[in-house]
């Protein structure tokens, strides 16, 4: 079978602002739209490093900042 080389894409700022502000846009339109589903969760905010974090019943490991893994955090 032919091979192709993989795409390359870049992502800019630029991207994921705009893909924030339209999450938090339908959000805020699923909100409006069943509101007695959202009682509970409406003073809960989301932290995109959540997913960094280790759970609660996983050993403890080393959360390491995005500078930091991609290695922009030190520079000699």
């Amino acid at each position: 079978m032919l091979r192709q080389k993989p795409t390359a894409i870049a992502v800019t700022t630029e991207d994921i602002s705009a893909f924030e502000e339209a999450r938090i846009r339908k959000l805020n339109e699923d909100k409006n739209k069943h509101p007695e589903q959202n009682r509970g969760s409406s003073n809960v905010n989301f932290d995109p490093n959540d997913e960094l974090k280790p759970l609660p019943g996983d050993k403890a490991r080393i959360v390491r900042s995005r500078e930091e893994r991609i290695g922009i955090g030190r520079r000699n």
